[in-house]
């Protein structure tokens, strides 16, 4: 009897030790990490849709147009446009770009004047961006270079 005691309780303690060590294996969660915003806007965007005061003008105006942002350092940078109109021509800007995490705005500055956008990311590789040019709201699409 007191065999069957000791081989049930060695069992026991057999099995709670191998529960112990399974368990805690089944509890693998697997935590993705949000890009930061910031890491999401770094990089060339290709804008595909250009919206101007309710109209839209890609295609009929401009051809091709991207806009590149630098790495920033802390939460400013450098940022390039370039703009291919339908009659041959190019306009080209840059300037600085001041990031604000928690409002996901971007602020531009060029030809001395701020440029406030509110930029949504509508998936890995795709923006909204959403401002103003002169006094006329302005909408675009992007997509991501990759």
């Amino acid at each position: 009897m007191k065999i069957m005691f000791l081989n049930h309780s060695l069992f026991t303690l057999l099995l709670l030790a191998f529960v112990l060590i399974t368990l805690p294996s089944c509890d693998k969660t697997e935590e993705t990490v949000e890009p930061t915003f910031t890491s999401k806007l770094v990089g060339t965007w290709d804008i595909h849709s250009y919206i101007l005061g309710g109209d839209e003008i890609f295609g009929f105006i401009i051809d091709t147009a991207y806009i590149t942002f630098q790495q920033p350092i802390g939460n400013s940078g450098i940022f390039y446009q370039e703009v291919f109109f339908t009659n041959d021509e190019t306009a080209s800007s840059s300037g600085r770009y001041i990031i604000d995490e928690a409002a996901m705005q971007v602020t531009m500055y060029y030809e001395g004047e701020p440029v406030i956008v509110d930029i949504t990311f509508t998936g890995t590789d795709k923006m909204l961006w959403e401002g103003a040019e002169g006094q006329y709201p302005l909408v675009m699409q992007m997509k991501k270079r990759p």
